[in-house]
């Protein structure tokens, strides 16, 4: 599972490396280099929330069913508070602020899901 893990976050810090200098380019090009803070706020976000969510799998395989249900639960209800309590606080600042943490978080999320689920697909053929 290690193996696993590691390898899917050196691919996706080099794609999330090559994401961040096109965003950086374009907000040069449009003056906006202050998104570049909301971005990193969704980035480290979106980190947050995906090792969370590894971690919690990671030991809900050496538990009962039901302790992994309650488990996962929590875990759940703690990654909402989070990112209630982030998002709040962006859409607090301005507009474009938020949209750039919810741009950062989805795109840290979305590519941390489907390496992950690449990873699992190329495994069974």
């Amino acid at each position: 599972m290690r193996e696993v893990i590691l390898a899917n976050i050196i691919k996706m810090l080099k794609i999330l490396g090559v994401l961040t200098a096109m965003m950086v380019v374009s907000l040069l090009v449009y003056q906006q280099m202050v998104l570049l803070c909301g971005l990193a706020a969704g980035y480290f976000m979106g980190f947050a929330w995906y090792g969370i969510m590894l971690g919690r799998l990671w030991r809900s395989a050496d538990m009962t069913v039901a302790q992994a249900k309650s488990t996962m639960a929590i875990g759940l209800i703690l990654r909402l508070v989070l990112l209630l309590v982030v998002f709040g606080m962006a859409i607090q600042i301005s507009v474009e602020q938020f949209v750039a943490v919810v741009t950062g978080f989805a795109i840290v999320y979305v590519l941390g899901m489907v390496l992950l689920i690449q990873n699992n697909y190329s495994r069974y053929l």
